[in-house]
């Protein structure tokens, strides 16, 4: 089968999710809340103004909103059936998989988004690289979205249990990522673990992109996020390809 052909039924199964499962005022109010509340609970009382805060509100927002959705579709679909009529009608398990990452890719960025004209509307947020500022948006979002359809390779239908394995694993990198404490005052132990953390370098992006003190150069931000998004999808085809054959 063609690289075309491929593509458009991947495209096709992105835009049926996208309708589907994200386009949805509950989802959408996840996306925007959720994240928003979590930074909100430990920023609330530090005496920093907001667009201090923004850089980190928005590396959470793209982290959950890309990689919140796919574990659930996909073992959901299990339990109905749909994932099996799709790889039967014919679609191959690579069109299938890179669909919901598209899903996923394009829900992070709309909320991001979101979350940079509110604060540039309502809090005067400055931009000093637009283009970098979008090119971590998307890059992150493409990496958080394979890594949500990484963990959705959980060989069960049961949603729950996909959840807690992937948020038992998203949960300390925000701790270690430079988001609520700068990575210069981690211990030595957290700073090294900080550099095993895909966000750190999508926070060290936003950082850049807004003018505020960053961490890393660049091109080692942009380039890490590209080593980090090319291991998590192929992580997640192999996995997903492994566990149809015991199927």
């Amino acid at each position: 089968m063609s690289v075309p052909w491929e593509a458009g039924r991947a495209w096709a199964i992105a835009k049926k999710d996208m309708r589907i499962y994200y386009l949805k005022p509950p989802t959408i109010m996840f996306g925007i809340f959720f994240p928003a509340f979590l930074f909100l609970s430990f920023a609330v009382g530090r005496n920093i103004p907001l667009t201090e805060l923004i850089p980190g509100l928005m590396a959470i927002t793209v982290f959950f909103t890309s990689s919140s959705i796919g574990p659930v579709v996909i073992p959901w679909e299990r339990r109905t059936g749909s994932f099996e009529r799709l790889l039967s009608a014919p679609v191959s398990l690579i069109s299938v998989l890179a669909g919901k990452t598209l899903a996923g890719f394009f829900f992070g960025v709309f909320i991001a988004f979101l979350i940079i004209i509110f604060g540039t509307v309502f809090f005067g947020l400055h931009i000093v690289s637009g283009p970098v500022l979008f090119i971590g948006v998307a890059l992150s979002a493409m990496t958080f979205s394979c890594l949500g359809i990484l963990f959705s390779s959980i060989p069960t239908e049961n949603v729950g249990n996909v959840m807690m394995t992937l948020n038992f694993f998203r949960l300390p990198l925000i701790f270690i990522s430079g988001i609520f404490m700068p990575l210069e005052s981690l211990p030595p132990v957290g700073q090294s673990l900080s550099m095993l953390s895909p966000l750190t370098y999508t926070h060290d992006i936003f950082l850049y992109s807004l003018g505020k003190v960053n961490q890393y150069p660049l091109p080692v931000d942009i380039g890490i996020l590209i080593f980090f998004l090319l291991f998590f999808l192929s992580a997640a085809v192999l996995l997903h390809m492994k566990n149809m054959e015991k199927a």
